[in-house]
């Protein structure tokens, strides 16, 4: 719910709301996933401007991450690999901190903890935040061509929010088109051509 929240745009309340799943789940989990609750814990904190928690939850998610010994639940892995989703919210924390060149980082150890050709919503919205914040570095040609790429991971994908952030996407592209970005007219025909096929 606080993912969904915070994905939403709607922090309000989710600090409380993932400090009492975290406080629920105390001594029951295994640490890794523990480690999916911490860096929740961190998204919310990070997401309403308390970058002290935030950072020091990224390090307690990061410890308990590290912790092997007991198998994962196949619902912490629901997502993918815990370490992959760990990393993908790191890198969401890490955004809302406008840290944005360790948000890549992270995000782009999360592409790689994927299986290709798995998860392809995850891997999609992964892409998309990449060059989310490759383009607030200004590397816009760069963003582009990962904007691109991430496009290739919906075929088939039934996902308001993937539609959602192709739309996003198609904003900050209008503006690169304006400039004269190369590139940006084609990522924008392509992005139009797949949201009419979902009308």
């Amino acid at each position: 719910m606080t993912h969904q929240a915070l994905d939403l745009g709607h922090p309000q309340s989710c600090t409380e709301l993932a400090e009492e799943a975290l406080r629920r789940a105390s001594g029951k989990v295994d640490r890794q996933t523990e480690a999916l609750l911490l860096v929740t814990c961190a998204r919310a904190y990070g997401s309403n401007g308390d970058s002290g928690r935030a950072a020091a939850a990224l390090l307690a998610a990061e410890s308990a991450l590290s912790d092997t010994r007991e198998p994962v639940p196949s619902y912490s892995a629901a997502s993918g690999p815990v370490a992959a989703t760990v990393a993908s919210h790191t890198g969401k924390t890490l955004t809302a901190m406008k840290d944005y060149s360790a948000a890549e980082r992270h995000y782009r150890t999360a592409l790689l903890a994927r299986t290709p050709g798995t998860y392809q919503r995850g891997h999609a919205l992964t892409m998309m935040n990449l060059g989310k914040s490759v383009a607030a570095q200004r590397r816009h040609e760069e963003a582009i061509g990962l904007w691109n790429r991430s496009l290739d991971f919906l075929d088939g994908v039934v996902s308001d929010r993937s539609w959602q952030e192709v739309r996003s996407i198609r904003r900050t592209v209008a503006g690169y088109r304006r400039r004269g970005v190369p590139g940006a007219a084609n990522l924008d025909q392509r992005a139009t051509e797949l949201l009419r096929g979902q009308a």
